[in-house]
């Protein structure tokens, strides 16, 4: 990991606070020499989610040495056809590869609902992105500070992953609470996204929210309806993810014993049972993203924009 502090000089760049971090990369505010504000995204080392260091209490303070315990950070999950999933640590190389994949997607995107990427600017040998710094608060933090979260918010995910899958993109690959950005004008940007695996036996993804462990559309859509579930009730749906015959291949089990596992899995409590309020439009959306393969972003989108015209 570069050691970066406020003051230092990143090429061109002066470092002038910490923004941010997740399992494989920090963030930090720069301004470049005319003053304009930037965001350098540097490698980490700590190799995922569970490896990371965490405070004792949830709380907003942003710190390199550690992350909130509300916060799920990413995995680098290893898939096994017979044993399934299991998270693994990645080397230095390993990170560096996902910045620079990183940078591809941000070069070929509209710019508009992601941040725009200026350059790549190498630092003792490591990647740099020098991005957009788009003022704004997290998803995760508004749901933190009780601040309240917009439906309309969810459905400018779905446009917003949609443009990108228009202009090219297969998924973002991890959306999820930490990954949205919402500015003072109630501009939604998506960050973070995970490029496409350069290995088979591999997916870079936050299991609980992609808990079949999907880089594709499909699993956008699946994780903008865990998140609707969680705004709802205030918990995630399931106690343990991934799904634990995630990456298997189906010869491992017979078709009865997969479906089983699949219908136990998905099992979860409705949200009306743990919040009466929840609006009845959002149990089928939840039901037929888990569960139709033919549910996708786009339909997800359409339902979201039917209950809001209704209501």
């Amino acid at each position: 990991m570069l050691q970066i502090q406020t003051g230092q000089k990143i090429g061109q760049y002066q470092v002038e606070g910490f923004l941010g971090r997740g399992a494989f990369a920090q963030v930090f505010l720069a301004t470049d020499a005319q003053g304009r504000r930037v965001a350098l995204k540097v490698g980490d080392d700590s190799g995922g989610g569970r490896f990371l260091p965490r405070f004792g209490e949830v709380t907003v303070t942003r710190d390199p040495r550690a992350v909130s315990p509300d916060e799920t950070p990413a995995e680098a999950m290893f898939l096994d056809p017979v044993d399934g999933a299991r998270a693994e640590v990645l080397d230095a190389a390993e990170v560096d590869e996902l910045l620079l994949k990183e940078a591809d997607l941000l070069q070929s995107a509209p710019g508009v609902t992601t941040p725009r990427l200026h350059e790549v600017i190498k630092v003792e040998g490591r990647p740099v992105l020098v991005m957009d710094h788009i003022p704004g608060t997290t998803l995760r933090e508004r749901i933190r500070s009780m601040e309240g979260v917009k439906i309309t918010w969810i459905l400018d995910v779905a446009v917003a992953a949609e443009r990108l899958i228009e202009g090219g993109w297969n998924c973002h690959g991890d959306l999820k609470p930490e990954n949205i950005l919402v500015t003072d004008q109630e501009e939604v940007f998506l960050i973070d996204p995970v490029p496409e695996p350069c290995r088979e036996d591999r997916v870079v993804t936050t299991p609980w929210y992609n808990p079949f462990l999907r880089w594709d559309q499909k699993g956008d859509a699946q994780a903008l309806a865990i998140m609707i579930y969680e705004l709802m009730v205030g918990a995630m749906p399931f106690d343990t993810v991934p799904w634990s015959l995630a990456g298997t291949c189906h010869s491992s089990t017979s078709e009865e014993d997969r479906n089983l596992s699949l219908s136990m899995y998905l099992s979860c409590p409705q949200m009306r049972e743990l919040n009466a309020l929840t609006p009845r439009h959002f149990e089928p959306i939840f039901h037929r993203a888990m569960c139709e393969e033919s549910y996708g972003l786009s339909e997800l989108r359409s339902d979201l924009e039917d209950f809001l015209l209704r209501h």
